[in-house]
């Protein structure tokens, strides 16, 4: 075997053993199998709906997104946006964590955790997660009475500067809420503007409880989810929401190939500097 084919079958052995010890790290870190999902809709998206394009750290339609574990048999291993807006806490471009909950038969969701309710024995419900949150920043008004304690909630509960812009304000009426006792998140994406809570507009059917939590969005990949979605006919989808996706994947693909390239050439220039120094050794006179 010569020098070349063998150098060649190092570097493919090495690249294989790299992409086996990535994909063994992930699975073992996110604790959750598959340890990602591919998104399919726009509803996380940060561009207004007239000039809808891919932006790093944000999910957009056509980007992969790997999950790690939700924690333990509790919501406290999830942040939700009025957590992350007090501890400063922040995911893909806005306060808390985004969630991935099953609902029924349909394909799950991929939104973000707004708020946590706890319904009371007397039909109120309970916020913990109010305490320290500024006041201007939400608000309940049962029939023109102003309720100020988040103990004992109900009505109608608003919050403010809400949204990917956080320039706008979402309200719920709590009585058609019915979680019972355990209690669950108010949740939204953050492209929804136009909609508001998932609770208010049907996405979902009351709360979501932590037992309906699959997984917790980790990290985003950008782009590569496109893929999958030309080979199984979704490419209108993309042209439409996130024009720039396919040119940034292939400019990223390029760019891969040319580091690859560097890295042989780089390779390739110490190889020669050594056989050059073994030639000079040689003829040098003793």
């Amino acid at each position: 075997m010569d020098k070349d084919t063998k150098r060649t079958l190092i570097g493919v052995a090495a690249v294989a053993i790299m992409v086996v010890a990535v994909f063994v790290g992930i699975n073992v870190a996110s604790g959750v199998s598959p340890p990602y999902t591919v998104v399919v809709s726009q509803s996380m998206q940060h561009s207004p709906n007239n000039n809808m394009h891919s932006q790093l750290g944000v999910i957009d339609t056509g980007d992969m997104v790997l999950l790690r574990s939700k924690g333990g048999e509790d919501n406290m291993g999830i942040q939700s946006f009025v957590d992350g807006y007090k501890n400063g806490y922040s995911k893909f471009g806005s306060y808390g964590d985004v969630i991935i909950y099953e609902r029924g038969s349909e394909n799950p969701i991929i939104h973000r955790a707004i708020l946590w309710l706890e319904s009371n024995d007397d039909g109120t419900w309970s916020a913990p997660s109010l305490d320290g949150y500024p006041s201007d920043l939400w608000s309940c008004n049962n029939g023109g009475e102003i309720i100020t304690d988040y103990n004992h909630l109900q009505g109608t509960l608003t919050l403010n500067n809400m949204g990917y812009n956080q320039d706008h304000s979402f309200s719920i009426y709590l009585g058609t809420l019915n979680n019972g006792p355990s209690g669950g998140f108010l949740t939204m994406g953050d492209h929804n503007i136009d909609g508001g809570f998932d609770q208010a507009i049907g996405i979902s059917a009351g709360l979501v409880s932590y037992q309906r939590i699959e997984s917790v969005a980790w990290v985003e990949v950008p782009w590569l989810g496109s893929l999958k979605m030309i080979f199984s006919g979704e490419k209108a989808s993309l042209n439409n929401f996130v024009p720039n996706t396919i040119p940034s994947l292939a400019a990223a693909v390029l760019l891969f190939v040319f580091v690859l390239i560097g890295i042989s050439f780089l390779f390739d220039y110490r190889y020669y500097w050594k056989y050059r120094k073994e030639m000079i050794e040689e003829i040098r006179p003793h």
